[in-house]
């Protein structure tokens, strides 16, 4: 009597991301929207290291058809979840809005203008596998940005590693890959453009430690940059400034901090 054949058993890979949520501010950036959330969509449904995805665009008072593109995509893609802010409220403030209507277990914070592509999500989640750490930070080891924004984000950087004794070569990137709960529990103050600054100092406060991975990026081909030179660059030092204050007052225990994260 020959023996049964069984059919080989396939087991999958568990997800290193069972449901991840990205979470991106955009103004008037109707010239791509659409194709970069498509490029969005196209990747993570191919991931293998995802498993369900919410995708979270804050429309920050667009003057354009930013929110109305969002809109036609949503019905189209479940997936697609756009919140509408009525008035022009700056980068932190939509970011931080779409912060707060994630629920995925860990948070893609990324740009909507193309500069970080989608699969810098792959580097960091790998970067993330060997440790047990709760977040990741992308470094531009090339920035494709003009000189005047390098030196400002390198000398702002520079300054907010010494207030916290850290050593981030990016501090200020905005690609980072953090888990939900924490990301959605920080109390975030900024507004403009500042939100990068402020996530990772914020995330320091906590006593968290971020791993960092060198990532691609790419110069901004669609849209223009909200940020206004000479106005951004005084604010930037402002807030970098208030966040050596800050640290000052905890140290001089003026200020409670919050319970290091376990």
């Amino acid at each position: 009597m020959s023996p049964t054949l069984q059919a080989p058993v396939i087991t999958r890979k568990q997800p290193a991301i069972e449901f991840l949520s990205i979470a991106a501010p955009a103004f008037n950036e109707g010239e791509g929207i659409t194709a970069i959330v498509t490029d969005w969509l196209d990747h993570l449904r191919q991931c293998p290291e995802v498993g369900q995805f919410e995708i979270v665009v804050c429309n920050d008072g667009s003057r354009d058809e930013t929110g109305v593109l969002l809109d036609r995509m949503a019905r189209e893609t479940g997936e697609i979840r756009p919140v509408h802010l009525a008035q022009n409220r700056g980068a932190a403030a939509a970011l931080s809005t779409a912060i707060r209507h994630t629920r995925g277990d860990w948070v893609l914070l990324i740009d909507s203008d193309g500069q970080f592509p989608i699969a810098n999500l792959d580097i960091l989640t790998k970067a993330l596998e060997p440790t047990a750490a709760p977040g990741a930070i992308g470094v531009r080891p090339a920035k494709q940005d003009s000189a005047f924004a390098r030196f400002g984000s390198w000398s702002s950087g520079a300054l907010c590693n010494w207030f916290h004794g850290s050593h981030y070569r990016d501090f200020n990137s905005a690609l980072k890959l953090v888990q939900g709960p924490l990301l959605r529990s920080l109390h975030l103050e900024a507004r403009g453009l500042n939100y990068s600054t402020e996530v990772t100092s914020k995330l320091l406060e906590r006593g968290v430690g971020l791993v960092e991975a060198e990532i691609v990026h790419l110069p901004r081909e669609q849209g223009k940059s909200s940020l206004k030179a000479l106005r951004g660059a005084l604010d930037r030092f402002l807030f970098v400034g208030y966040i050596g204050l800050r640290q000052l007052l905890f140290r001089l225990r003026i200020l409670e901090s919050e319970a290091p994260c376990s």
